[in-house]
Formats: C-alpha cells, structure tokens, sequence
C-alpha cells in the first residue's frame, strides 16, 4: 500500500468514501485503530506535518494524517521537503494530501506515483439521478421522477451534499412511500442550507443584496474557513473561463456547457447568466483578483475574512473587476 496520496476534485462525496476506504484499509493491515490526524495547510506549516509524520506513534499499530488544503503548499523549500518524505515515508504510516481544487504541486504528484493521485471528477445529471434513485431504494422510498429532477437542481451536484439532503428528506417518509416534487419543495427547498455555489447563482444573478445575505449566512453557520469557501467560488469562476473557452471556439452553449459537465438546468441558467454577465476578459480577472484575495486571506487570518470576501463579492458584482484590497 501506498504511503502518500493527494486527492480533490468537487466530488466530495466519492472522495471522503475512497478517504474511509484507505483508512479501513490501514486498520486491516496493521491489525488495528491508527493514531488518527486531520490537519489543515493554513494553520500547520510543512516543517510541523513532517514532524508529525516521523515521529512514532506510541499507542498505535499507525498514523493516519489528512492534510487539508493541500494544494496551498507553493513554497520550493516546502514543495521539495515533502517530495523527499514521499521518496522515504515514515514506516506504518499514511499521508493524504487532501486539495481544495484538483491537485497538489506537480512535483509532489509525480514524486508520489500515478496511482496515487486520485480526482473526483462530478457525476453527470445521468449518473446522479441514478444515485439518488439508488439511495431511496436503500430506504424502501421510491422517488419519482419530477422528485430527482427537483434534487438534482436544488443540491449541490456532489454526493456528500446528496447523501445528507437524501437522508433528511427520507426521515419524513416510511418504507413503501413515494416523494413527489412537492415533497422535495417542502422539506429541501426551504430548509436549503447556502454554500459557495449557492453563493455564485446569486452573484451570477446580479443581486449585491442578495449575495452578501448569503454571504453572512455561509459564514454563520459552516464548518471551516473563508479560504475553502473562496476555493469553491473559484473553481466556479475557472468553470466559467472554460466555458467562455469553448464558446469562442464555437461551440453552441448547451455543448459547451456538457462538455464541462453543467447539465442541471438550474445550473444551466445560472452560467448562462453568469457568461452573460462576466465576458471572458472579465472572468479572467476576477479569477486573478481572487486569486490574490485568496492570498491576502491565508496573510491576514480568520479575523478578516469577512471583510475580504464581502470585498470580493463587491468586486464580482458590482464592479466587476479588482478593487484594493491594502485598507482590509
């Protein structure tokens, strides 16, 4: 078995399943619970990882170290410290390199072999509602097809956020019931919890008011900092910069857009707008601005989060373009 891996992608659910998996495996071969750490890139520097890893574990056949945010490890010195650990790993232990985006530094892939890189591309509208319906079956719940439809469009496409919504939606139901879509109105989409893709439809939309409303009740209520959270408005505005892509090479939306896998018509109409209201010299800039608020972010610590992503969204939507972020 491998001892380093790097994992990302916007397949959460597939990629925390494929996580369980190398942990149960670890337990099977070292014939019991590992020590156990999950540590995040922004607060625990490379030199302090590295140590973690070389140091024995004392009450454990083995470690188990998730490092998060992975893919924040730029510095050459830190780059060049991890692809020397993968070379010699520390013996009865396992590292995963979890990443916001969809990889790690490319020397530290190829430093950890092929197959240990693992992205978790999204299910296509085809291969979810197959999910969905799968999931319900499970449960003795039949959903029928306006109800997957309904899901598909008011759930992030992902199935960690599918599993969740799924399972609270099944609390309401017995075995041998069937939802309809007027089910999935009442109990998913009032109770719809607001994430970074929420958040750029209502940027996509126009509204400045809405969009800070739900900026406020992201940050309010969310496990984890503003940095994944403007990882996943970025990874939507680089989709974006793809999509502008194919269309200047003339390709007809609804192509451009399959081939980059938006196939959900909420999320259809929502790049639709979004293309509409940032052209692709825009796009590429506010993917450079946030690109640099993202360093400002990981500079100035959680206590300002707030206020930068409150610029950003300014920036994004009212502006569209760059403003200082020096008084921040």
């Amino acid at each position: 078995m491998e001892s380093v891996f790097a994992v990302g992608g916007p397949e959460l659910g597939r990629r925390n399943d494929f996580i369980k998996q190398l942990r149960a495996r670890c337990q099977a071969e070292w014939k019991g619970d590992p020590e156990e750490h999950r540590i995040y890139a922004n607060e625990t520097p490379v030199s302090a990882l590295l140590d973690l890893l070389m140091n024995g574990s004392l009450f454990s056949p083995g470690k188990f170290v998730q490092y998060l945010g992975a893919d924040q490890i730029k510095a050459k010195a830190d780059v060049q410290a991890l692809v020397e650990y993968a070379k010699r790993p520390a013996e009865s232990t396992v590292l995963v390199l979890i990443a916001d985006g969809f990889g790690v530094d490319k020397a530290i892939e190829a430093a950890i072999g092929k197959d240990a890189k693992k992205v978790f591309w999204e299910l296509s509208a085809q291969e979810t509602g197959r999910w969905v319906r799968d999931f319900f079956a499970t449960q003795g719940i039949r959903a029928d097809d306006e109800a997957v439809d309904a899901i598909l469009d008011l759930v992030e496409n992902n199935t960690e956020a599918l599993r969740t919504e799924c399972s609270r939606l099944a609390l309401f139901f017995s075995r041998g019931s069937t939802i309809v879509e007027d089910d999935v109105e009442r109990y998913i989409a009032h109770n719809r919890a607001e994430d970074a893709f929420s958040l750029f439809d209502k940027m996509a939309s126009g509204s400045f008011e809405q969009s800070l409303d739900t900026l406020s009740a992201i940050l309010s209520d969310r496990d984890g900092s503003g940095i994944g959270l403007l990882a996943g408005l970025l990874w939507s505005f680089r989709r974006l910069s793809s999509l502008h892509a194919a269309l200047s090479a003339g390709d007809p939306f609804e192509q451009a857009a399959r081939s980059l896998r938006i196939t959900r018509r909420s999320a259809l109409a929502s790049y639709d707008s979004a293309r509409r209201r940032w052209p692709r010299n825009t796009c590429e800039r506010l993917v450079a601005f946030g690109v640099d608020t993202d360093a400002r972010l990981r500079a100035m610590g959680q206590s300002n989060e707030k206020v930068l992503l409150e610029l950003f969204v300014y920036a994004c939507v009212v502006v569209k373009g760059p403003v200082p972020l020096g008084r921040a």
